[in-house]
C-alpha cells in the first residue's frame, strides 16, 4: 500500500473559469474606492435610515442661504437704512459654514465613522489591501471623499445664494470676489474637518462613540475659543485673539481666508489679521490642522492592518 508523499501539493481543477478581462491598475482601484466612499457619505447604496442624517443636515445648511437669497430679492422693497445694514452679511459667503458650524460638525462627525470606524472595528480593512492599494492611498481616498461631501453640502447653498445675487442690482464684482474667496476657505475647511473627524472615528472605532467624540471635540474647542475671543475683544487684546483663533478649525480657517483673500471675518469677535507674519502663521496652522491628523490616521491604519 502506497503512502502519500509529504511536502508536495496537488492543484485540482474544479472547474472555475479564469479571468480573461482587462486587469485595471491601482489608479482604477483608488477611483472606485473614492466614488464608493462619496456615495456612502450620503447614504447612497445603503439603508434608508443611513440617508436621514446627511440629507437632513444638508437641507438645514441650505435653509439660511435660501433665507439670505430671499432677502436679496426683497431689498428694493426695504428702506435704505435696512438695506445698508444687510449689505455686509449678504455678501459674506464664508459666513455660512461659520454660522452653521453645528450642522457642519454633525455632518462630518456622523459620516466619518461610515468610512473609517467599521473597517477598523470589523477588520475588513485587510481586504482592501489584498489588492495593490497602499495604506496611504486608502486613507487619502477616504479623506478625499469625506472632504468632497463636506465641500458639496456647503458650496451648493452659497452657489444658490450667489446666483440670486447676480440677478439683483447688487455689486456683481464684489459678490464674485467674495464668492470665490469663500470657495477657497470652504476647500481648506473641508480638508481640515475631514482629517480631524476621520482621525477621531479611526481611534474610537465604535460608530456611536465616534460620532459623539467628533461632535464634542469640535464643539468644545469652538466654545472655548469663542469665550477667549469674547474676552479678548473686551480687553482689546488683538494678539491673544488671533492666537486663540488657531485652536479651532472654523476660526482658524476664517482667519486664514480673511488675511489671504482680504475678506471680512464672519464674526466681529474674530480679529481680522493683517500683515505677512499673521498670514504665514495661519497658513502654517491650517496645514498642521490637515497634515497632523492625516499622518496619525495613516499610522492608525497601518497598525490596524498589521495586527
Amino acid at each position: 500500500m502506497s503512502t502519500p508523499t509529504r511536502g508536495r501539493g496537488v492543484i485540482h481543477d474544479i472547474g472555475y473559469r479564469s479571468f480573461e478581462g482587462r486587469r485595471r491598475g491601482t489608479g482604477a482601484i483608488a477611483a472606485s474606492l473614492y466614488v464608493t466612499s462619496l456615495r456612502n457619505c450620503f447614504g447612497l447604496g445603503r439603508s434608508g435610515k443611513s440617508k436621514i442624517v446627511p440629507w437632513l443636515m444638508a437641507a438645514l445648511i441650505l435653509l439660511p442661504a435660501v433665507v439670505l437669497a430671499g432677502l436679496i430679492l426683497q431689498l428694493k422693497k426695504m428702506a435704505l437704512s435696512d438695506q445698508a445694514d444687510l449689505f455686509a452679511p449678504l455678501s459674506n459667503y464664508f459666513g455660512l459654514p461659520y454660522w452653521t458650524q453645528l450642522l457642519v460638525t454633525i455632518f462630518a462627525a456622523a459620516q466619518a465613522p461610515v468610512l473609517f470606524s467599521r473597517d477598523l472595528r470589523y477588520r475588513t480593512i485587510v481586504l482592501y489591501f489584498a489588492r495593490p492599494l497602499s495604506r496611504s492611498l486608502y486613507v487619502l481616498m477616504r479623506l478625499a471623499a469625506l472632504a468632497t461631501a463636506l465641500f458639496a453640502v456647503i458650496v451648493v447653498p452659497i452657489t444658490i445664494w450667489y446666483a440670486v445675487a447676480l440677478t439683483s442690482d447688487l455689486d456683481h464684482a464684489e459678490h464674485t470676489r467674495h464668492y470665490f474667496s469663500a470657495l477657497f476657505g470652504i476647500t481648506v475647511l473641508a480638508l481640515v474637518l475631514a482629517a480631524v473627524s476621520g482621525l477621531i472615528a479611526a481611534l474610537a472605532t465604535r460608530a456611536g462613540l465616534a460620532v459623539a467624540a467628533g461632535i464634542a471635540v469640535l464643539l468644545v474647542s469652538s466654545g472655548v475659543v469663542t469665550a477667549v475671543l469674547g474676552a479678548s475683544a473686551e480687553s482689546d487684546s488683538r494678539t491673544t485673539a488671533q492666537i486663540a483663533a488657531a485652536f479651532n478649525p472654523f476660526t482658524a480657517v476664517a482667519s486664514l481666508t480673511s488675511v489671504i483673500c482680504r475678506q471680512p471675518t464672519p464674526s466681529d469677535t474674530i480679529v481680522r489679521p493683517h500683515g505677512f507674519g499673521w498670514g504665514a502663521f495661519f497658513v502654517v496652522v491650517s496645514l498642521l490642522w490637515i497634515a497632523v491628523p492625516t499622518l496619525l490616521l495613516m499610522w492608525r491604519t497601518r497598525k490596524a492592518a498589521s495586527l
